[in-house]
């Protein structure tokens, strides 16, 4: 083999092996700190649980009703788990001292949905924003004291 052919094969063998190192940089890393929690998980159980965002809170959704999985609440944060348990459209808003019209999106048959709030001393409005369905019985009041 003559020198050119050598440098020439040297210098491919070279540049494939400065591919494979930033290629190798583009994978996921396996470092647990930059890992995500994810941003909406369903609650899988029906009682409330301090979690990273304070209480976890399920509040069943059914054709025309809410149930809280608790009923006694102190000042804090809660994450409010809507779960459509029904057979059409919910959603879930919440009204009180310090909090106007945070809501879910429309909640198909057994999706969920949630909302993380901070409650202070008061009282709170609980209900399906769907058109109607606050009349119908979809709503409860809460008192944090």
């Amino acid at each position: 083999m003559n020198i050119g052919m050598a440098r020439r094969r040297y210098g491919l063998i070279a540049a494939a092996a400065s591919v494979i190192v930033l290629l190798g940089g583009c994978g996921g890393s396996s470092d647990e700190s930059s890992a995500q929690p994810p941003t909406s998980s369903p609650a899988t159980s029906e009682s409330a649980s301090p979690t990273a965002s304070g209480t976890t809170v399920t509040v069943t959704e059914m054709d025309f009703s809410l149930q809280l999985s608790q009923t006694t609440f102190a000042p804090g944060t809660y994450t409010f788990v809507a779960k459509n348990a029904g057979n059409t459209t919910h959603g879930l808003e919440i009204e009180g001292p310090g909090i106007e019209e945070q809501e879910t999106d429309t909640l198909s048959p057994g999706d969920s949905g949630q909302l993380t709030v901070e409650l202070q001393a008061g009282t709170y409005e609980l209900y399906c924003p769907v058109d109607g369905h606050r009349d119908r019985g979809m709503e409860t009041e809460i008192t944090v004291a």
